[in-house]
C-alpha cells in the first residue's frame, strides 16, 4: 500500500517495547503489515532495537496483532508471537492525545507509538 491514508483509523497498533522480542530477532509484525514503512526498528530506553508503529502511517488493520488478542479487529494467519503479545490496538484519538501530552502519558509510546525516538 502506498500514499497517504484517506482518513484517520478508529484504532491503531501500539507496541509495548518491554514485551517486544526485538526487531532483529523477530520482525513478524513488519512482515504482516501491508503498509510500507509503518512498523520501524528503533532503540528502546535501554538501547535495544525493538519494533515501533508509526502513528502517522498505521491504517488500523490489526494484521500485526497476536492471533487471539481481544483488541484484534479480525482473524489473521499470523502476527506478533503469542508468547510476547506485544501489540494492542488502541483508539486512534487516545494515542494522538497521549503522543501530544507528556512523554510518559502512553507507556512505551512516542510519535511512532512505541518506545524510543520519534519517527524519522
Amino acid at each position: 500500500m502506498s500514499g497517504p491514508r484517506k482518513k484517520a483509523p478508529k484504532t491503531i497498533a501500539v507496541i509495548d517495547p518491554d514485551r517486544c522480542f526485538g526487531a532483529f530477532a523477530c520482525s513478524i509484525c513488519q512482515a504482516a503489515c501491508p503498509v510500507a514503512g509503518c512498523i520501524v526498528e528503533e532503540p528502546d530506553r535501554d538501547g535495544r532495537m525493538v519494533c515501533a508503529v508509526r502513528a502517522d502511517l498505521c491504517i488500523g488493520c490489526g494484521l500485526c496483532v497476536t492471533l487471539g488478542n481481544p483488541t484484534a479487529p479480525q482473524q489473521r494467519e499470523f502476527g506478533c508471537p503469542p508468547d510476547y503479545d506485544a501489540i494492542n490496538m488502541m483508539a486512534f484519538e487516545d494515542v494522538v492525545k497521549a503522543l501530544s501530552g507528556p512523554s510518559d502519558a502512553l507507556p512505551g509510546s512516542t510519535a511512532t507509538a512505541a518506545g524510543g525516538p520519534a519517527a524519522r
